[in-house]
């Protein structure tokens, strides 16, 4: 197959096409130059050329579910402007990469935690993207792999010898919740070389690889990676525990509801508690994040620091509070305005940082219970408030 990815033949089109195989989005959705569409078996001329339709199907029908059978519906990645809008030209494989990475942080974003057993699940491999090369009228298909140092095309293949099986920590295959007023921002602080959009840049691959749920990552690997992600997202003068505790507690101050001193279950360290009793509770868990870091990193945890979160506990906090700390450095910058519910999580975070992790089913976590009341609550305050406008509005005599 001789370099199907650039050729653009328009009696026999051949091109480069990027599937998202493992999710289907509800909608359209774009970023920057790439718009990400949901793709049916049966829609799918709707949504590429006429010419090229039968090949995209039987690309997609490479990819299967857990049973091996095919998987009916997908996202393909196409560009916005332009002739042949799924043809991607390999030189933009890169810009594709990035753009899928901000989409999944749009939608992990938005995941809820401890929600019941039905509900989504999400991590960062179901927004991986994968590319191959197809030509009209041919059996043949190229898929390309990144490798180090560039990528590896593979030619020759036919459609019936590739089969790409969904990864088995992807649970479900849909995403019903996009944040794209954060995407909007995002690209914003792009333009603006807001030094948030870099910050973002810098930490979201190292966030990602943190939630990918792959087999070959230990749970104290993926902590690691999360503070690392931290590090670069909050940009800490000093590079230390304390110094990125300090910092992300400065970001986090118009939201502070609870201090070490007034924990139930939190406990300083000993030596330094007449101190940490007056910091609130997410300095204190930023600061064990780090040091369990460095604990993996160099030789392991040191006795005289207390350790109030375990390394699974630590993931679930740090899957919560990234997303959350991109919005607060956009909010500062004024490009994202959080709404009644982000405010609720910056709010209440440090009573979930104190709350019970629960034992089994029969005693779940406190952790919904207490996002959806902290969301109750200002949803209430937010209608009385519109009450309020609307009926000073109004001329008065008027009911």
């Amino acid at each position: 197959m001789s370099d199907i990815s650039q050729a653009n033949l328009p009696d026999n089109p051949s091109g480069f096409i990027i599937f998202m195989p493992w999710v289907t989005l509800p909608r359209r959705v774009r970023v920057g130059r790439f718009r990400f569409c949901p793709l049916r078996l049966s829609e799918i001329a709707t949504i590429v050329d006429q010419s090229i339709a039968a090949v995209v199907e039987k690309a997609v029908k490479c990819y299967v579910r857990r049973n091996g059978q095919p998987i009916e519906s997908c996202t393909i990645v196409l560009r916005v402007r332009g002739p042949q809008l799924w043809n991607i030209p390999r030189r933009q494989w890169n810009s594709a990469v990035d753009a899928a990475k901000k989409l999944a942080l749009a939608c992990l974003a938005e995941q809820r935690f401890f929600e019941g057993h039905f509900s989504p699940h999400l991590n960062a491999t179901m927004f991986r993207i994968i590319g191959q090369g197809v030509s009209a009228g041919s059996d043949q298909i190229a898929p390309y792999f990144p490798r180090r140092g560039g990528g590896l095309q593979i030619g020759g293949l036919r459609f019936k010898d590739v089969v790409f099986q969904r990864p088995p920590q992807i649970e479900g295959t849909s995403c019903e919740v996009i944040n794209e007023r954060l995407l909007k921002a995002l690209d914003k602080a792009e333009r603006l070389k807001c030094s948030a959009a870099r910050a973002v840049n810098s930490s979201l691959e190292t966030f990602l690889l943190a939630n990918a749920e792959a087999p070959d990552l230990d749970s104290d690997s993926c902590v690691t990676l999360s503070a690392i992600a931290f590090e670069r997202l909050v940009e800490p003068v000093n590079n230390t525990a304390q110094g990125l505790a300090s910092a992300f507690a400065d970001h986090w101050a118009p939201f502070v509801s609870l201090t070490v001193g007034n924990a139930k279950r939190i406990k300083p360290d000993a030596e330094y508690a007449p101190e940490q009793n007056s910091w609130p509770i997410h300095r204190k868990w930023m600061k064990e994040l780090y040091e369990a870091r460095s604990a993996t990193v160099h030789r392991g945890p040191r006795s005289v620091f207390s350790k109030n979160w375990s390394a699974w506990q630590h993931l679930v906090l740090a899957a919560f509070a990234y997303p959350l700390m991109i919005k607060l450095r956009l909010a500062e910058a004024g490009l994202y305005s959080p709404n009644d519910r982000e405010l609720a999580s910056f709010e209440v975070f440090d009573l979930l940082l104190d709350s019970s992790w629960g034992k089994g089913w029969r005693k779940p976590p406190e952790w919904s219970n207490i996002l959806s009341m902290a969301e109750g609550t200002r949803a209430f305050h937010a209608a009385i408030t519109r009450a309020m406008k609307k009926q000073e509005g109004k001329p008065s005599g008027e009911g």
